[in-house]
């Protein structure tokens, strides 16, 4: 388990530092400028688009009805329609962001044969335009000055006249996979950032990480070496990162939102063969991808030697962190020996699990008005490695005050061993007794190769039905991760713990929906990168809408 979320931890935290590193170069300057194309207009660094009017109008109106706020839609729609006349309302609206000497300078994209009839519509906000000797147009907008030009079925529009000349002829072909496609949508070429303009912003963000650690003093030194590491794999997504995509799209006609987000990496480049080598393998756990679960979640991945000498390093800078916070806490010198020591061992077993090359791990819960129960598997390297780690730890706590009970050895199920451990619920925990009754019980099963736990009403029945299936399954057909989740029948067990009309009203609104509040996640391999997407459905923003709505009248009613 510890390899499969260490890995998981990587790519999601690669993907958001790319995304903050993106923002940080288009808002940089520095003294380069950018070698133009034969057609005048150099290749943006950020191109974003919005769907068409059409599109916007029809789906903010679905959105709006489903979250219970008409009025929004209705609002929208009148707006769009008071402030577009002369506009194309079929055609996605666009915006281009190219680095000029160095500085990003936004060109926006009208679609409009006749942008004076569009100027002309909003006189009365931005006063008349006036027309220079060439034909191009000027509006203010403050004191800042607008210049406008007709081409052909496109209006441009940018802060410099000189910027007007750098708009492409053909503004479909930079849309290519966006425009119409989504509702927003933004595509961020770093290779088009100067190198000078990249070794720039690292270098101030090392300035940065110096002073805050000038800051914290000498005691930080497990500080540095974590940051110090996070720095390093900063300059690498910097320098490594080729493109990376983000969209939202709304569809009425299956239901749901989606948030689509692509990264890739150059070519060649040592992240390249990270992901390029990243592929799905046959899972162990696959059994919990069923359509009855509240919840589940499946990855299982080949786990390239990059990943794993990446994780190794992160690991050791954090482990350095956590020695230095257990000698802060007062702990006498052999108390912190058995806590990291204990650590130690958790964390090798981790890594020489990712070290055979895979990651495998399925996670499910299961929820109704009757019982709640969830059940995990993961691959380790030496199953029996950790059931004596948890045997030894056990060892140590048996004498603390609560300490929970444990029970080893129990039966063989398959080839796995069965442990127990068990704790006293309080009596003040209602919920919680409500849930687990007045003792916990967590089910361990150890194989061989495998990890499993299990709690909840006859979670260890449902422990050995993924035990039972585990080798059933040689496909590799499926997404490198997933995950789904279904809010009503959470909902409906959590009211037969405690009756709440908030949540009945919640539970209303997802009985009526055609997906029970779902929301899912997909992660799939890309040449040299990865794509992720996450889609909610329309239950689940019924049911938004309804606690938004609750909220609401509540902070009313408190005035």
């Amino acid at each position: 388990m510890v390899q499969t979320m260490a890995f998981l931890k990587t790519a999601r935290h690669r993907f958001a530092v790319a995304a903050l590193a993106a923002v940080t170069f288009a808002t940089a300057t520095a003294p380069q400028a950018l070698a133009q194309d034969d057609g005048g207009a150099s290749e943006p660094v950020v191109v974003m688009t919005f769907g068409s009017i059409n599109k916007l109008m029809q789906d903010v109106n679905y959105m709006s009805s489903a979250m219970g706020q008409p009025q929004a839609g209705g609002i929208f729609t009148m707006m769009a329609g008071t402030f577009t006349q002369g506009v194309d309302t079929t055609q996605p609206i666009g915006m281009l962001v190219p680095l000029v000497d160095g500085a990003p300078q936004p060109i926006a994209l009208l679609p409009t044969a006749d942008v004076k009839t569009v100027l002309k519509r909003l006189e009365a906000q931005v006063g008349p335009a006036d027309e220079l000797d060439d034909g191009t147009l000027v509006v203010l907008l403050g004191a800042s000055a607008i210049y406008i030009r007709q081409s052909g079925n496109w209006a441009v529009l940018a802060p410099s006249q000189d910027l007007l000349d750098m708009a492409p002829a053909n503004p479909e072909a930079l849309f290519e996979g966006m425009g119409n496609a989504y509702d927003m949508a933004v595509r961020l070429k770093m290779q088009q950032v100067p190198a000078e303009l990249r070794t720039m912003i690292t270098q101030q963000i090392r300035q940065g990480f110096e002073q805050a650690m000038a800051m914290q003093g000498a005691d930080a030194d497990g500080t540095r070496d974590m940051a110090e590491s996070s720095i390093e794999q900063l300059e690498q997504l910097i320098n490594e990162t080729d493109q990376m995509s983000f969209g939202i799209n709304i569809d009425p006609s299956a239901k749901n939102m989606a948030m689509d987000m692509s990264f890739t990496a150059v070519p060649g480049s040592e992240m390249a063969a990270m992901y390029g080598s990243q592929r799905s393998v046959p899972s162990q756990f696959s059994s919990v991808i069923r359509d009855d679960a509240a919840a589940y979640f499946h990855s299982s991945t080949s786990v390239p030697p990059e990943a794993v000498e990446q994780a190794r390093a992160s690991i050791s800078n954090s482990l350095m962190a956590v020695r230095q916070a257990l000698a802060d806490n007062n702990l006498s010198p052999a108390q912190q020996d058995e806590i990291t020591a204990m650590i130690d061992r958790i964390v090798d077993l981790g890594l020489k699990s990712m070290s055979e090359g895979r990651s495998d791990l399925g996670l499910v819960v299961l929820a109704d008005q009757a019982q709640f129960r969830f059940a995990l598997g993961t691959f380790v390297s030496d199953g029996n490695e950790a059931a004596q780690i948890v045997k030894d730890l056990a060892a140590k706590i048996e004498n603390e005050p609560n300490a929970p009970r444990f029970k080893f050895d129990i039966s063989t199920y398959k080839g796995v061993t069965m442990h127990m451990v068990e704790a006293d619920v309080p009596e003040n925990a209602g919920e919680a007794r409500e849930m687990f009754g007045e003792v916990l019980q967590v089910h361990v099963g150890t194989g061989e190769k495998a990890v499993y736990l299990a709690a909840g009403n006859d979670g260890e029945a449902l422990m050995k039905e993924m035990i039972d299936a585990a080798g059933s399954d040689s496909s590799a057909d499926r997404p490198a991760s997933q995950f789904r989740m279904k809010l009503l029948p959470m909902l409906q067990y959590a009211q037969t713990i405690e009756a709440n009309d908030t949540v009945a009203m919640l539970i209303e609104a997802l009985t009526r929906s055609p997906n029970g509040g779902e929301m899912t996640m997909v992660e799939e391999g890309l040449a040299n990168g990865q794509k992720i997407q996450i889609t909610i459905g329309e239950g689940l923003m019924k049911a938004l809408g309804v606690a938004a709505t609750q909220a609401q009248q509540q902070m009313q009613g408190q005035f």
